[in-house]
């Protein structure tokens, strides 16, 4: 069968487990395998940029939900994007007066800027989304793209439940497969992209 939605996802981990009995447990399956595929994977599957604005006077913006990890952060203006320095939590101090953010961190459950902002200036965060299934977000890129990922995490967690450790042992080789086969997918489809900068600068390296 298709493992297109969230209801197919179910059904199929039944099918695998065949148990009839777990309907009611395969969703808590499935949300602690989305717990550890949002902690191991860092796909451009999950890579989205979400639209900010700061807040004059203040040097702080509460993160995003759904947020697991920020990737970038530019201020938007008229002529492009401003791409913002990331500095670590503990080192990006705090100017007193009001300006333009040069450098941000995360801090706590917000973004921080190295002063607060004289203007609501708009803003892009590059951020990993977390994988979250549910009846009302039936499907997302991750199962589109891998739905053996998700089932056989999902199968994983079944494992520990059913108190079968050679299943959980089976599932999870299964598992570290089809992840390492997305990941080397992934590098793939960013390969070209890097190939081409270091071309580039070994052709302009070669005219000095």
């Amino acid at each position: 069968m298709a493992i297109t939605t969230y209801a197919e996802l179910k059904a199929a981990a039944a099918n695998w487990l065949v148990r009839g009995d777990l309907t009611a447990r395969i969703p808590e399956f499935i949300t602690l395998a989305e717990a550890r595929l949002n902690r191991v994977l860092r796909t451009r599957l999950a890579e989205t940029d979400v639209a900010l604005s700061a807040v004059i006077g203040v040097r702080t913006i509460p993160l995003p939900a759904g947020l697991t990890e920020a990737l970038a952060l530019w201020i938007v203006g008229g002529e492009g994007r401003t791409k913002l320095r990331f500095v670590a939590a503990e080192l990006i101090g705090a100017a007193s007066l009001q300006g333009e953010p040069a450098a941000w961190t995360v801090d706590g459950a917000t973004l921080a800027f190295d002063r607060p902002c004289d203007q609501a200036y708009p803003l892009t965060l590059r951020m990993l989304r977390g994988h979250a299934l549910s009846d009302s977000a039936p499907t997302n890129g991750l199962l589109a793209e891998a739905p053996d990922v998700y089932l056989f995490a999902t199968l994983c967690e079944a494992g520990p439940f059913l108190r079968d450790a050679e299943l959980a042992g089976a599932y999870e080789a299964k598992l570290d497969r089809a992840i390492a086969e997305l990941n080397a997918k992934d590098a793939r489809s960013r390969a070209p992209r890097t190939l081409g900068v270091e071309l580039a600068d070994l052709f302009l390296e070669r005219g000095r």
